[in-house]
C-alpha cells in the first residue's frame, strides 16, 4: 500500500513579509488560488486517497492546515492524516515518527516523502514516477530519491553525484542510478562544473522508501535515534502515545534526513524523468514562476511603474509607485514593507530574525489572522487595549472559552450573533452591544447564512492570544481532543 508523507513544518523566513511564523509560506498562493500545501495535495491525491496522506505539522499551524485541508475540493482533503510535532527537530526524526505511525497500521507500507513548498508539472509524469518508484521501493532494499537534472548552475540546492547505471530499473520515461554522494549547496564554479559534468543531480528533498527498509537502515545509522522511537512504538492509547511523543522530541536532537541517513546508507538509488520541479524557497524563485510583463517584472497587486525593469512587485492594498528600479524585490503588505535587491533574496530571514529579537509582532502574525471558524482584523492596539474586527462564517462558532487577563466589548456590526455568557444565551443584531468580563465564559456564534461581523475591544493587562483557556473545540485545539495521526474532524452542524 502507497503511502504519501508531506513534510509541512517550516517557517518560510524568506518569505517574508508574506509568510510569518504562524502563517509560513505552505499557506501561501502563488499559481492561483490554492495554497503550496493544498497544490501538493491534490496532486498526489489521483494516487493516494487522501487517509493515507499524512501531514508532519507543528502545533501552532495545526489548525490552519485543517481549515485548508476542509476547504480543498468541497472537503477533498479532510480525512488527510495530521501529525504534530511539539517541536521541530528537522527532518529525520518527523519523518521517522510519522513513517512508525504508518507501519504501525501497514507494517508493507511504501512511503512517498515530499515537501509542501514544491511546484511539480506536468502531473500526468509525476504520478506516473512515483509509482515506478513506490515499485522499485516494495521490491528492492533501497532508499530512493528523486534527482532533478540541473538546467542552470544553482547555488542554492544540494546536489546529487550519481553513480552506477541501473539499466533494469529504468524505462523510457525514468532513469534510475545509484547515489555515489550527497554534495553540499556548491559556488558558482562547482554548480558550473555540475551542470557542464552531467553527472550531478539537484537533491529535491523527496523520497519512497518501505518503511521496513527505512528502519533497517535507520537501526544500523542512527541506533540512538531508532530506539527512542520504542516507547512510541510500545504506546497504548491516545493519551500513552502523546505522552510517548512529547518524550521523543524532548530527548532527540535536530537531525535532517540526508546528513543523518541518506549520506550514510550505501542503499540510496536516484530516479528521474521528465518532470518540471521548481523549489519555492525565496521571493527570487518568482522569477521561475510567474509571468512577466515586456521589462521582465513579475507584477502582482496594484502597482505604478516608471523605468522599471526585471524585479518583482507584490503590492497587498495599497497603490505601491516604482520609478527606475531594476533587480529589486519591493513587497508591500498591510503592516511591512520589504525592499532589497533580487540577488540578496536569501537575507530576508536575517530580517526575520532581528524582528525575533525585538520580538516584534511583525515577525509572527499578519494583521490579518485566518482561524477555522472565519478570520479576524487587528484595527489598533496600544497599551491595556486592542481593536479587532472578527467575521465569522456562516455556521461558525468560536470555542468555549475564558480570559484571564482581559475583558472584552463587543459590537454587532452585520449579521446575527448568537452568544453564550456564563450560563446566559444571548441573540445580538446589528449595532447591538455586550460586555465579556474576565474569567467569564463565553462563545460566539454564526446562527445565519451571511457572515457576522463584529468589531471586538479587548482591555486588560495581557492581550495576547495564549490568553485563552478552552473548554469546548470544534477544530480540535483543546489538549483532551489532540489526537495524533487522525484525520481533521468533520465539522458538525449547529442550530
Amino acid at each position: 500500500m502507497l503511502y504519501s508523507m508531506i513534510m509541512a513544518g517550516g517557517s518560510g523566513t524568506r518569505f517574508w513579509p508574506m509568510s510569518r511564523e504562524l502563517f509560513p509560506k505552505q499557506f501561501l498562493s502563488f499559481e492561483g488560488p490554492d495554497s503550496l500545501l493544498a497544490k501538493t495535495v491534490n496532486r498526489i491525491l489521483p494516487l493516494v486517497p487522501e487517509d493515507r496522506i499524512a501531514i508532519v505539522v507543528g502545533a501552532t499551524h495545526a489548525s490552519e492546515t485543517r481549515r485548508i485541508l476542509q476547504g480543498m475540493n468541497d472537503g477533498l482533503g479532510r480525512e488527510c492524516r495530521l501529525v504534530i510535532e511539539p517541536r521541530s527537530l528537522n527532518t529525520l526524526p518527523a519523518i521517522a515518527l510519522t513513517s512508525l505511525l504508518i507501519a504501525r497500521e501497514d507494517p508493507d507500507a511504501v512511503v512517498a516523502v515530499m515537501a509542501s513548498d514544491h511546484l511539480i508539472s506536468p502531473q500526468d509524469h509525476f504520478l506516473a514516477l512515483v509509482q515506478h518508484a513506490a515499485g522499485i521501493a516494495q521490491n528492492e532494499k533501497v532508499l530512493l530519491t528523486f534527482g532533478i537534472p540541473p538546467h542552470r548552475p544553482e547555488t542554492g540546492f544540494g546536489y546529487l553525484e550519481l553513480g552506477e547505471e541501473l539499466p533494469a530499473f529504468s524505462t523510457g520515461l525514468f532513469t534510475a542510478r545509484k547515489v555515489a554522494k550527497f554534495v553540499e549547496k556548491p559556488d558558482l564554479t562547482k554548480a558550473r562544473l555540475f551542470l557542464s559534468g552531467g553527472r550531478h543531480h539537484w537533491n529535491s528533498g523527496m523520497f519512497v522508501f518501505s518503511v521496513r527498509t527505512f528502519f533497517e537502515e535507520l537501526s544500523l545509522i542512527q541506533p540512538t535515534l531508532f530506539e527512542s522511537l520504542s516507547s512510541v512504538r510500545e504506546a497504548l492509547g491516545q493519551a500513552e502515545e502523546r505522552r510517548a511523543i512529547d518524550h521523543f522530541y524532548r530527548h532527540t536532537s535536530p537531525l535532517s534526513i540526508d546528513y543523518g541517513l541518506m549520506e550514510h546508507s550505501s542503499r540510496v538509488w536516484s530516479i528521474s524523468g521528465p518532470i518540471d520541479w521548481k523549489d519555492v524557497g525565496s521571493w527570487s524563485a518568482l522569477d521561475d514562476i510567474s509571468p512577466h510583463d515586456n521589462e521582465g517584472n513579475v507584477v502582482r497587486g496594484n502597482a505604478v511603474m516608471i523605468d522599471t525593469e526585471n524585479s518583482i512587485i507584490h503590492a497587498d492594498k495599497r497603490v505601491v509607485a516604482l520609478i527606475g528600479l531594476k533587480d529589486m524585490i519591493v513587497v508591500d503588505t498591510d503592516d511591512a514593507t520589504l525592499i532589497c535587491p533580487k540577488d540578496r533574496a536569501q537575507q530576508v530571514r536575517e530580517v526575520v530574525s532581528r524582528l525575533r529579537d525585538r520580538n516584534a509582532v511583525e515577525a509572527m502574525e499578519h494583521r490579518t489572522t485566518h482561524r477555522p471558524w472565519g478570520h479576524y482584523t487587528v484595527l489598533d492596539q496600544g497599551p491595556m487595549y486592542k481593536l479587532k474586527s472578527v467575521t465569522v462564517n456562516p455556521g461558525g462558532r468560536l470555542s468555549l472559552q475564558m480570559h484571564l487577563h482581559r475583558s472584552e466589548h463587543w459590537v454587532v456590526i452585520a449579521g446575527t450573533a448568537r452568544i453564550i455568557l456564563g450560563e446566559e444565551e444571548i441573540f445580538l443584531h446589528t449595532n447591538q452591544s455586550i460586555d465579556v468580563p474576565k474569567a467569564t465564559k463565553h462563545r460566539i456564534e454564526n446562527p445565519g447564512k451571511v457572515p457576522l461581523i463584529i468589531i471586538e475591544v479587548q482591555n486588560g493587562e495581557y492581550l495576547e492570544e495564549d490568553d485563552i483557556i478552552r473548554f469546548q473545540d470544534d477544530y480540535r485545539r483543546t489538549d483532551e481532543t489532540h489526537d495524533t495521526f487522525a484525520p481533521p474532524p468533520v465539522k458538525e452542524d449547529h442550530p
